[in-house]
């Protein structure tokens, strides 16, 4: 296990070079990171100049894929992310929060389906609440969720989430359905989409890791039901184009397709096999339930996608 050099002595370490560490491991990005910590790019580098020295390792690599932590570099900044939620609860635990004054950065994790449907209410809600707050949306997988609430890197997450709930706790949003989207031009109506039909059809599978859909393929195997998939895609967003262009099917929620019929040329039909509800929730960590910012964001959601 990587340990922290015993000679290294961390009452010397300026918070902000700890935030700056934490901040490179989310957005694996120099210039996101300086803009995201108020600093410029040299002012950056600088201060991970004076942490690879304090360690004695690289702690961050560039890579084709970003700034990579070392191990060392990864360690450190989950510890110290942990570190300053708890300076951070401390903090917003004794002073006043204002809604209307804020300049606080919520963010809220939820897959790109999610952000699709529940962003523009959320964000009209926070509006009209907080008119100078941020909201920033993350897409974070599923194995992650419960170490990004607890480490504060998010401060919620919504969605058909199905995540260890024994240090989180959730409230209801809806429950929803699972519909089948196609194409007017190669699906026009026929009365409703017979189970041979649908197992003739191409069709459309979403295997996204940051949602719990993909449980629909277990669903429709309970009853028996094996389509015939003809593309396999890691988002959601690309859906529109790409079935009403075509002779494919996809099984999503109905309120998604329903968005989606929107931009033309696509239709929702029920499924041939019954298929269970799910719901779709909001997720937050217990070590932060207190905080008043959190909580009143986690109201705010509730309040903007309740309805939906």
């Amino acid at each position: 296990m990587t340990r922290t050099p015993s000679n290294v002595d961390i009452s010397r370490i300026d918070l902000n070079l700890l935030r700056l560490c934490t901040t490179l491991l989310e957005t694996r990005n120099v210039t996101l990171a300086a803009e995201r910590l108020g600093v410029t790019q040299p002012t950056l580098s600088y201060g991970l100049a004076k942490l690879r020295k304090r360690f004695n390792d690289r702690l961050f690599l560039r890579g084709p894929q970003g700034m990579l932590p070392t191990p060392l570099g990864e360690q450190l900044a989950r510890e110290f992310a942990q570190a300053l939620g708890q300076i951070d609860r401390a903090v917003e635990s004794a002073e006043h929060f204002e809604p209307s004054d804020t300049h606080r950065r919520f963010r809220v994790a939820m897959s790109d389906i999610g952000g699709l449907y529940f962003v523009p209410p959320l964000l009209m809600q926070l509006q009209q609440t907080a008119p100078f707050a941020e909201l920033e949306v993350k897409q974070v997988t599923l194995d992650q969720v419960v170490d990004g609430l607890a480490s504060g890197a998010i401060d919620a997450a919504v969605g058909n989430l199905p995540i260890a709930a024994g240090h989180t706790r959730s409230a209801l949003l809806f429950r929803e359905r699972y519909v089948c989207l196609v194409g007017t031009k190669h699906h026009p109506r026929r009365g409703p989409m017979t189970l041979k039909r649908f197992l003739a059809s191409r069709h459309v599978l979403v295997a996204s890791p940051f949602s719990g859909h993909q449980l629909v393929e277990e669903a429709l195997r309970a009853h028996g039901v094996s389509r015939r998939i003809a593309v396999t895609i890691p988002h959601f967003t690309v859906l529109p184009g790409l079935v009403a262009q075509s002779d494919l099917l996809v099984t999503l929620p109905s309120r998604v397709a329903r968005v989606f019929e929107g931009f033309g040329g696509l239709t929702s039909v029920e499924l041939p096999v019954t298929l269970p509800d799910f719901e779709v929730k909001v997720h937050w960590h217990t070590r932060h339930e207190n905080s008043p910012p959190v909580r009143w964001f986690r109201d705010q959601i509730v309040t903007a996608l309740a309805p939906l």
